[in-house]
């Protein structure tokens, strides 16, 4: 007597009524095996939680889109949005009380870096930086407000391609400013103007991995002249 073996559909019917009696949970692979399987970011541990997030809820979004699942990253972008509006709130604050380290846990003073050497990281052309005076202090806190609205439109009416120009702009802003926190003031302003004013960004087109190594080697480097 021959055996049968159950067809994929009928496997599938079968694990999910095992995990509803409590047997084998299912992932969304068992769900959907032609999706891709998620890869895990390393080297985050000791990022502050508000940047982190940040970073995963992006690669989400940013990950999805390059599988061609383009519902999958529409929903994973108001995680983006929320955690971008966090970053920027927590910029907002630090411009607004000037005490440092508002993006991080540790309130150990750090030593000064070359602004031209920071501003490199950022895009900022080192003619443009120069201690901020108070209209360029309340114009990078009005730029903050308009990005938080633009973070608002998006999540209302999608559109990645702007969303991947403020994700990579505001992280890679988060990363700089919390490892040197002190620098704030000189970059912040003219880095928020610049992406006010669509200036070129070089990263933009990156892919994300390439972005994420930028970010890591950027925060060690910055980390290690501290200390």
């Amino acid at each position: 007597m021959s055996s049968i073996v159950p067809g994929p559909q009928k496997k599938l019917e079968e694990e999910i009524s095992a995990a509803r009696s409590g047997g084998k949970p299912l992932s969304a692979g068992d769900l959907n095996p032609s999706a891709p399987r998620k890869e895990q970011l390393a080297g985050l541990d000791d990022w502050p939680p508000s940047l982190r997030a940040a970073v995963e809820a992006d690669y989400d979004r940013v990950t999805a889109l390059a599988t061609n699942r383009r519902r999958t990253a529409d929903r994973a972008l108001p995680e983006v949005v929320r955690a971008l509006d966090t970053l920027l709130d927590q910029l907002a604050e630090q411009l607004r009380s000037g005490r440092p380290r508002l993006l991080r846990k540790s309130s150990s003073p750090s030593p000064e870096v070359p602004p031209a050497d920071l501003a490199e990281l950022l895009g900022i052309p080192a003619g443009d930086l120069a201690t901020p005076a108070r209209a360029e202090h309340r114009a990078a806190l009005r730029t903050i407000r308009q990005l938080r609205g633009q973070l608002n439109d998006l999540e209302t009416t999608p559109d990645h391609s702007r969303l991947t120009r403020l994700s990579t702009f505001v992280i890679r802003l988060a990363v700089v400013l919390d490892a040197v926190p002190d620098a704030a003031a000189p970059l912040a302003s003219p880095a928020l103007s610049r992406f006010a004013d669509a200036e070129p960004d070089y990263q933009w087109d990156w892919p994300f991995h390439q972005k994420l190594t930028f970010w890591q080697e950027t925060r060690h480097t910055l980390t290690d002249r501290r200390t």
